[in-house]
């Protein structure tokens, strides 16, 4: 589909005015980034990777909390079995004894607890490429919506004015056939021309309902209160080299992003893995009571403990998981360097058919201004008595069929340029990050 501005510039070569949004241009029509900053707001897969952002964001406050002292309260008692009024175990104190003690615990080296909040940040980070990773699809759909609303339309009105002339013609074939200039054949050829033009609205009908549909429900419309669709203009800039679409998309496409995090991730990991293997170092002080009589305030005192954990020997369980964790992250590197090609592949895929589509659209609009001149020319000789009913039937429709690829090939410019932008991760119609 093609805007109006288009339109003014293009309308009497192609001969496709009223298939276009027709209509002065308003502030309140639906432009292609509003629909997608609407859709942004509204849908829920955006909204569910918000959360997720705000999940990992707390989880890895949490993980930096444990490299941070903790206070606790420690209180109990503990009943021992005598026998002949001695206790049982050497380690009581007696048989009952009472513990009631406030405790500071300072981790002085802890290497798993410094990998574990770096591995928090990382899937902290991944949550937010993710979501602008989801952003992207969301901004994919509606482009897609947007864009095949804007054909039906385009569609529905070339069938529209169509039906207008076949009405027109067949109206003055009659009169020519009830004088007496035109004869049974003209008459009965100018009708078909006309049902076979109802037969295509009738049939571009229902489809521009539901494009019509699948927009509203994309960005949070009704059907019904969907706003008229601004017009898309021809692309008048050329495409931008590959080398600058790769280099974007190397920059700014979240998948890649993603893929990154991942990388650093799984290395985050790989060091929690090393680390089980190094000493944990942690202080304790506590000020309370530990006593097998009645506390008294006297014997309240300070009691400080200083405890080393080192492992020694696992049968090799340590070793395996680091092996693991060294495996993932080649794994990740290999997975970003495929996603890396893939999405070049699809950029190379998408630049050939941005090209064919500027191609198809000059080819559109060269075959479109024939097809009305030999439109005009052939609805001319008809009137004059010079040209037949079926010839003015073939002119017609040549000349929809022309005006519909023309709205078509325009749609296609803009679409494929799109897709271009939304390969190299930006919105359609963002700028440039570099």
């Amino acid at each position: 589909m093609m805007h109006k501005t288009a339109t003014r510039r293009i309308a009497a070569a192609l001969g496709i005015g009223a298939c276009l949004l027709s209509g002065a241009a308003s502030a309140d029509d639906l432009t292609l980034q509003n629909a997608i900053q609407r859709a942004l707001a509204n849908q829920a897969m955006v909204r569910q990777a918000q959360h997720v952002i705000a999940e990992r964001q707390d989880q890895s406050r949490a993980a930096h909390a444990d490299l941070l002292p903790a206070l606790s309260l420690s209180t109990g008692g503990i009943w021992t079995q005598t026998q002949n009024g001695q206790p049982r175990f050497v380690s009581a104190n007696g048989a009952r004894e009472l513990i009631g003690q406030v405790r500071l615990q300072i981790p002085l080296y802890a290497p798993q607890a410094y990998a574990l909040s770096a591995l928090a940040r990382d899937r902290s980070a991944i949550a937010r490429y993710r979501l602008q990773q989801t952003r992207l699809a969301v901004a994919a759909q509606v482009t897609m919506a947007y864009y095949q609303m804007a054909l039906d339309d385009n569609e529905l009105a070339v069938w529209r004015k169509a039906l207008a002339a076949a009405r027109r013609m067949f109206t003055a074939t009659r009169e020519g056939y009830r004088a007496g200039t035109r004869s049974r054949l003209d008459l009965n050829q100018s009708k078909l021309t006309l049902v076979r033009i109802r037969m295509g609205l009738d049939q571009a009908r229902p489809r521009a309902q539901a494009a019509r549909q699948m927009l509203a429900l994309q960005i949070g419309y009704t059907a019904a209160a969907l706003p008229t669709l601004a017009r898309v203009a021809v692309p008048r800039t050329a495409l931008p080299d590959t080398h600058t679409l790769r280099q974007q998309a190397d920059q700014s496409q979240p998948l890649l992003r993603v893929a990154s995090g991942e990388i650093q991730s799984a290395r985050s990991l790989l060091r929690y893995r090393r680390a089980a293997r190094l000493p944990v170092v942690a202080a304790t002080g506590a000020y309370g009571v530990d006593t097998s009589v009645l506390p008294q305030n006297r014997q309240l005192g300070w009691q400080a403990i200083l405890s080393l954990q080192m492992p020694i020997f696992g049968f090799g369980r340590n070793r395996d998981r680091v092996a693991a964790a060294q495996e993932q992250v080649a794994a990740m590197q290999a997975a970003k360097a495929a996603l890396q090609l893939q999405i070049r592949s699809r950029l190379a895929a998408d630049y050939g058919a941005a090209q064919a589509a500027a191609n198809a659209l000059q080819d559109a609009q060269t075959l479109a201004r024939t097809a009305r001149t030999v439109y005009t020319m052939t609805r001319k000789g008809y009137l004059a008595g010079a040209e037949s009913a079926l010839a003015l039937q073939q002119a017609e429709n040549g000349w929809v069929q022309t005006q519909l690829q023309a709205a078509g090939a325009a749609i296609r410019a803009r679409l494929t340029r799109a897709q271009l932008a939304l390969d190299s991760g930006l919105l359609p119609g963002q700028r440039k990050l570099s």
